[in-house]
């Protein structure tokens, strides 16, 4: 799948949908997650990581076990030994996602003064080119491209002169997130934080007090209400008459096993949260201590649009530095017949550079790759004019 990282220690996976230009889109959107090393049953990765004898740097620094550079040690054994509950590691979400991209815009000229070089001979006396071959190391110069274009802002600033003026309409909604995620109702004193996955945020535009009185004028401007969601969801452990559901639905380990398996419940614990004293005692065990793979997940458009850019030697800001630009060239593109829907999964990622703690190297670092091995599925489902989309783990050119 198409990746990328950041510093916040999320490794990224995407899903591009091509939609045309122009077209009002509305639906809902599907996105499973879950642990899956080729469906193979292992334990959860909570109690794998409890039973291990040894977890590597990059997990225990991981934004997912440390939040202020200190080790993860305090793996808790939650009884689940040989149960291959790897199934329950998983982050399902439901959004409502509607909108579109608007591509006819087009590309928008420099407004400010420019310097403009459209034969070879001009971008080699300028030090762009030493004989037909860009002096950047990018190669020989296409034929057709000696004579495109090339523009550089007149302050030698290395920006792109060049704007655009596409741009994408698409907002989404969460309308429910389940995962049995550990952490949500955890308190832990001194003991390192379990740190709880990113909550999806939620935005709503309410009006406010008033709205009931005759006089009320609905051009008073509206209150925005900010809800961040962990999970959403309820267990059941009873039927409909109260009898307890028991080991045809939820596993019992009987009397014979002195193991600490606590049930997923809808008690006391479920209500309340856990509660972790300094030594590590936990109060009110809760079975509701699996892993969440998802971080956050953000929608978006995107065309292909790409500038074609070169530079003389040096480096920007030592007087000589220069930076040209060409949006017609062989290497440049501008998609405006279809866009992509995005669907950005970041997932809980490792901390590849995690050593000592406290050390500047631990504290950074993008993640190479997610703590459990993931399966991804998306599903889109919109209402409107087109009916079928191509889904694809890298974006669309053609």
């Amino acid at each position: 799948m198409a990746s990328n990282t950041n510093d916040q220690r999320v490794y990224q996976e995407y899903k591009y949908i091509k939609i045309p230009d122009r077209r009002l889109i509305s639906g809902l959107l599907y996105v499973n997650v879950i642990n899956h090393n080729d469906n193979d049953g292992s334990d959860d990765f909570n109690q794998e990581l409890s039973d291990s004898s040894s977890i590597s740097n990059g997990i225990k620094y991981s934004n997912s076990f440390s939040e202020d550079g200190t080790a993860f040690t305090s793996f808790k054994d939650r009884g689940r030994v040989g149960m291959r509950h790897t199934f329950a590691d998983y982050d399902c979400f439901v959004f409502h996602v509607a909108g579109g991209m608007s591509l006819t815009g087009g590309i928008s000229g420099p407004t400010t003064a420019i310097q403009t070089w459209n034969t070879l001979g001009e971008l080699q006396s300028n030090g762009f080119a030493s004989g037909t071959n860009w002096v950047d190391g990018s190669g020989t110069i296409p034929v057709d491209d000696r004579t495109k274009d090339w523009v550089t802002l007149n302050n030698d600033s290395g920006q792109n002169p060049y704007g655009d003026f596409c741009s994408h309409f698409v907002k989404y909604h969460l309308l429910s997130r389940i995962n049995n995620a550990s952490g949500h109702g955890l308190y832990q004193g001194s003991q390192p934080n379990f740190w709880k996955s990113r909550p999806i945020h939620r935005q709503t535009y309410v009006m406010t007090s008033g709205i009931n009185n005759p006089t009320y004028n609905t051009a008073t401007p509206a209150g925005v209400t900010n809800e961040y969601v962990l999970s959403h969801g309820i267990y059941d452990d009873k039927d409909t008459l109260g009898g307890d559901l028991g080991a045809p639905s939820y596993a019992t380990l009987g009397h014979g096993s002195s193991e600490p398996f606590t049930k997923i419940s809808t008690g006391a614990a479920t209500s309340a949260g856990e509660t972790q004293d300094g030594d590590g005692t936990i109060s009110a065990a809760d079975g509701n201590t699996y892993y969440s793979p998802v971080d956050t997940i953000k929608i978006y458009g995107k065309h292909h649009l790409l500038f074609e850019s070169h530079s003389t030697t040096g480096s920007a800001g030592d007087g000589s530095f220069r930076r040209v630009y060409s949006h017609t060239s062989s290497n440049a593109a501008h998609v405006t017949t279809f866009w992509d829907l995005v669907i950005d999964i970041g997932l809980r990622g490792n901390n590849p550079q995690a050593a000592t703690a406290g050390t500047a190297a631990e504290q950074t670092g993008n993640a190479d790759k997610s703590n459990v091995k993931p399966q991804i599925n998306v599903s889109f489902q919109p209402f409107g004019e087109t009916a079928d989309f191509s889904i694809s783990d890298s974006a669309h050119t053609s």
